[in-house]
């Protein structure tokens, strides 16, 4: 018998792009994302058909890969990637240079001289660059090669073994011709018409059990009621009441109803959006006859009495009350399903899937052995965004953990989720499940900040105009048109957007297609619309809070582990990673909360802010950190192995000593500049890893780098203020 049993769960899901207006899509994510992760997923499977799993669709992107499958899905990066380069006018150019870099530029554009060499050309800070005047630098020549490049980059690794096209122009790598662009487009479209049925081909080997979302992925307990999200947070402001559970039970009624069609079953579970459960959604699912649910295991230990020990609640099924029935669940592994969305990315694939091998046999180890069943650890994780920033787009690491799973090493088994269900949940039962989701157990996120809170209103407003509709005896055929604008208005990703929570470029775009789809139901009702809905929500309200400042003065602090003076790190730059935005994922703050850096003429002074006020928990967590800086091309890689006292950097290349350090209630580290080969003027940028072994544990800053330019004498003048 196996010693563990391990069930993914990948999440798939994109939300509804289409204007309501034009029926064009506002943004690409679909279709770009099909010719990466939802097919690579899919051939991964394919080739382990031994190894089990649960994919998870958001219908409303299987209705939008349908769109596009089918030719009617348009959006204007795909217009503006089939005209002519020498056809477009001067805005459409500037268009093309602005968002014709959305890719990861670690693993999409660095790969790519020749796109490396046109983002250099643009230049990279886009505060600084003038479009209108870069773009003169750009003949139809540097144009064709990024609307090539762009569509690109973006394919993964199942197009680029299998399409001659895309081998073919990676091999080529610039001066591409028009042809060679409508070849790779030709099998874009292909590639994305082929999604669907190669999902529908792994089910029906029973490779995979296919689950769902409610359909436009609301945030289902707030959609029941608004003013649940007090039960987490007591104190919080909220919009006016809005109890749609009418809706809510259409969400789900439609999701089961559309998986049925596409792959003829109901899905038996549901990952509800974001993990997002409470007493009266569950009562929602339990109707529609969805058997298993997922949610975090936060939710998990605040459903049960304090104290509840970790390993026996977690890795198990709980059947749980739903009013007068029952659902089962199970709930995620925070750190595994963390892991891989965000660590092991940086990270060899043998020493990624050691680790993660490693973390299940410690569980096995731990686990008693309920009602004679291994532990089931649950990792639940987006099956999209994260292989973004995997080299290859994640293939020696899938292909690396697939292999080691089929094999059944350390005895690790794998299931679905609705699998090891159908065997029957242990003795005892949740009777009343914690109302939040998979974000710190509450709906923070999506109803916390005053711009969510307007958003909120509106729906309130539309809902109620829809009722009204209903009491009057507006036809059914008008009253179905504005429920569904309704029921996309009320998808959680507009939530997500508004706030500060995260941060995207194309922020104006989700505000539009939230509003968009508010007015469409006041426009098919024949009421008039509310004017907040012609208002810009939370755009244009002054600059937004950064986690980064950088320094103000020259520092020079005393090497002995601790804040011995307030003064001693004043003017230094400083990142909080509490503060940071990311973008359509979502991390918590890992063991260093926080980091302060400066300089004086001579060294670059750093400091690490542990996240426990004991720092020798920080000891238990990490074994090294690793300090990336980039000079120009260069980069210079620096360790520390930490342990309390003094610390020893040296340069990981060489294997030599280089510069000073101490770990006491906070670390603190001091490198030459011209240890380093650094030298007064350059521009110079870093970036911290908490290393465990191989396996990159955290990063600071997630993605990107902190950048400063290297200080003369003159600095602190030029930078002094009153």
């Amino acid at each position: 018998m196996s010693r563990v049993e391990l069930a993914f769960l990948w999440h798939m899901h994109q939300p509804p792009y289409r204007d309501p207006e034009s029926g064009t899509y506002v943004l690409p994510w679909v279709r770009l994302h099909a010719t990466r992760g939802y097919l690579d997923m899919a051939r991964i499977h394919a080739r382990h058909p031994e190894v089990k799993g649960t994919v998870n669709f958001t219908p409303v992107l299987l209705r939008q890969l349908q769109d596009y499958a089918s030719g009617a899905g348009r959006d204007r990066y795909l217009d503006l990637t089939e005209r002519p380069a020498a056809d477009l006018g001067e805005a459409e150019r500037r268009f093309v240079l602005r968002n014709f870099f959305m890719v990861s530029w670690e693993q999409g554009v660095r790969p790519l001289p020749r796109y490396r060499e046109l983002l250099h050309l643009r230049g990279a800070d886009l505060t600084d660059v003038d479009l209108a005047q870069v773009s003169r630098r750009f003949g139809p020549g540097e144009i064709r090669d990024l609307q090539v490049l762009f569509n690109l980059a973006w394919m993964g690794f199942a197009a680029r073994e299998e399409e001659d096209v895309v081998r073919d122009l990676l091999r080529k790598g610039r001066d591409f011709t028009e042809d060679d662009k409508r070849a790779l487009l030709d099998v874009q479209s292909r590639l994305v018409a082929s999604v669907i049925p190669a999902w529908k081909e792994v089910a029906s080997r029973g490779a995979v059990e296919l689950s769902a979302t409610p359909f436009y992925h609301p945030i289902l307990p707030l959609l029941c009621d608004t003013d649940v999200a007090r039960v987490a947070m007591p104190g919080v402001e909220l919009p006016p009441r809005l109890r749609a559970r009418d809706d809510a039970e259409e969400q789900v009624s439609r999701a089961r109803r559309e998986m049925e069609r596409l792959f003829g079953a109901a899905p038996q579970g549901m990952w509800p959006a974001e993990g997002s459960v409470s007493p009266e959604a569950l009562e929602v699912f339990a109707g529609a006859g969805t058997r298993w649910l997922a949610s975090d295991e936060e939710v998990l230990f605040r459903s049960l009495p304090p104290g509840a020990d970790r390993v026996s609640s977690l890795y198990r099924p709980w059947r749980v009350r739903a009013g007068d029935s029952e659902v089962t669940m199970v709930f995620r592994d925070r750190g595994i399903s963390d892991a891989i969305g965000f660590q092991y990315a940086r990270t060899s694939a043998v020493d990624a899937t050691s680790d993660l091998f490693g973390n299940l046999s410690r569980i096995a180890d731990a686990s008693p052995r309920a009602g004679g069943e291994p532990p089931l650890v649950a990792v639940i994780l987006d099956g999209e965004n994260p292989w973004e920033y995997y080299p290859e787009s994640g293939r020696d690491f899938l292909q690396t953990l697939f292999a080691r799973l089929q094999a059944k090493e350390a005895g690790v088994a794998t299931t679905s989720i609705g699998a090891r269900v159908a065997r029957g949940a242990p003795p005892g039962r949740i009777e009343r499940i914690h109302a939040g989701s998979w974000i710190d157990a509450n709906f923070r996120i999506w109803i916390g900040h005053p711009e969510e809170r307007a958003a909120w209103a509106l729906v309130g407003e539309a809902k109620e105009a829809l009722r009204e509709a209903e009491r009057n005896g507006v036809t059914d055929e008008t009253l179905e048109k504005a429920r569904d604008q309704l029921l996309a208005a009320e998808a959680s990703d507009w939530f997500w957007w508004y706030g500060e929570d995260f941060v995207t470029d194309t922020k104006s775009d989700f505000d539009r297609l939230f509003r968009s789809r508010i007015q469409a139901v006041f426009r098919i009702l024949g009421r008039s619309t509310p004017p907040a809905a012609f208002t810009p929500i939370g755009l244009g309200r002054g600059v937004e809070s950064s986690p980064f400042v950088p320094p103000a003065g020259f520092v020079r602090p005393r090497l002995d582990g601790r804040e011995t003076s307030w003064l001693e790190w004043l003017g230094a730059g400083t990142y909080h990673a509490s503060e940071a935005r990311g973008g359509s994922m979502h991390q918590a703050v890992g063991n260093i909360e926080g980091l302060r850096f400066g300089f004086d003429a001579q060294a670059f002074h750093l400091r690490l802010d542990p996240r426990w006020d004991d720092s020798s928990r920080l000891l238990t967590e990490l074994e090294e950190v690793r300090v990336d800086i980039e000079i120009d091309e260069s980069r210079i890689e620096l360790g520390v192995k930490l342990r309390a006292g003094r610390l020893l950097p040296y340069s990981v290349e060489k294997g030599t000593s280089l510069g000073a350090g101490c770990l006491g209630s906070i670390v603190e580290l001091s490198f030459g500049f011209s240890e380093l080969g650094i030298r007064a003027g350059q521009h110079a940028r870093f970036a911290v890893r908490g290393m465990r072994g191989a396996v990159e544990v955290e990063r600071l800053p997630p993605s990107g780098w902190l950048a400063f330019d290297v200080p003369d004498e003159s600095f602190e003048q030029r930078t002094w203020k009153v």
